[in-house]
């Protein structure tokens, strides 16, 4: 299946709802979270498959840790190939993170050390993980809050990644947003810097700005920003016309505020209302 068009971040607030109403055309798809429904039985697995009926669905998880120094965990990879098989998702994304150490999993993502070290660590693990899932991943640029000297420019370290390993990007707006005004960069310098051909789709959300003399806090609490607006609509003009997705984690309204704030931000990143052609 096609994923194109406007798509939410699924929340257990609306699963009732999507499950037991009409289907909406007021977006395309639904982002899940398979941390957060893998294993489940009951009600919840009952909302969930009643939601996949009904709307396509991509996957984003939080616990590939495909940055950390561990072997991959195979038991989770494992639950996570079975939902994805179960509910015939393509798109699987997580983070170019660490989420874990050798005492568990701290349920954080950590930057990992762009050196050509771990660059050839982390593509020999998403390799793996591409044979085991028969899919092509995506993993997001996250926003972090320290920088440490001499590393890999975030940019290239990322190119090489996807190049050496054939893996996609989850391209998070906001995040790179966010990372410039924490870290003095020109975030189109930063877009124009990424391969062409590598995005599979956008990520949008809220952050927390307290002014310039503050750190920019990446919430997903807040309505997104004209500033991330804007740098979305230029990122969908160098890699075209890619699906998008608003997460909404923290004070998040109704469902029909959310799909409204959808709406406009499909249309001032695409110049389009309804879903990409």
């Amino acid at each position: 299946m096609i994923i194109q068009g406007r798509g939410l971040g699924l929340r257990r607030e609306f699963a009732s709802s999507l499950a037991n109403g009409p289907v909406r055309n007021d977006f395309d798809f639904l982002e899940v979270v398979p941390d957060n429904w893998m294993g489940l039985g009951g009600e919840s697995l009952e909302q969930l498959d009643a939601i996949a009926d009904k709307y396509p669905l991509v996957a984003h998880s939080l616990s590939l840790s495909i940055g950390d120094a561990q072997p991959l965990d195979m038991k989770y990879l494992g639950a996570v190939k079975t939902f994805l098989d179960n509910y015939d998702i393509a798109i699987y994304s997580d983070h170019i993170s660490m989420s874990r150490d050798s005492c568990g999993y701290l349920y954080e993502l950590i930057p990992v050390p762009r050196t050509p070290a771990s660059l050839q660590l982390m593509v020999d693990k998403i390799k793996a993980v591409q044979d085991y899932l028969s899919r092509r991943i995506a993993l997001e640029n996250i926003s972090y809050y320290y920088d440490e000297e001499g590393q890999m420019a975030e940019t290239d370290f990322i190119a090489q990644l996807i190049d050496a390993s054939s893996c996609g990007l989850l391209l998070d707006v906001n995040n790179a947003y966010v990372n410039s005004r924490n870290h003095g960069f020109d975030p189109h310098a930063f877009i124009d810097a990424l391969p062409t051909d590598a995005v599979t789709y956008f990520h949008v959300a809220g952050h927390l700005d307290n002014g310039p003399q503050e750190r920019v806090l990446d919430t997903h609490g807040t309505d997104v920003s004209a500033a991330v607006l804007n740098l979305g609509a230029y990122a969908v003009h160098r890699f075209g016309e890619q699906p998008i997705v608003l997460e909404r984690d923290n004070n998040i309204p109704n469902l029909d505020a959310l799909c409204e704030e959808l709406r406009g931000i499909h249309q001032a990143m695409t110049g389009s209302t309804g879903k990409l052609q």
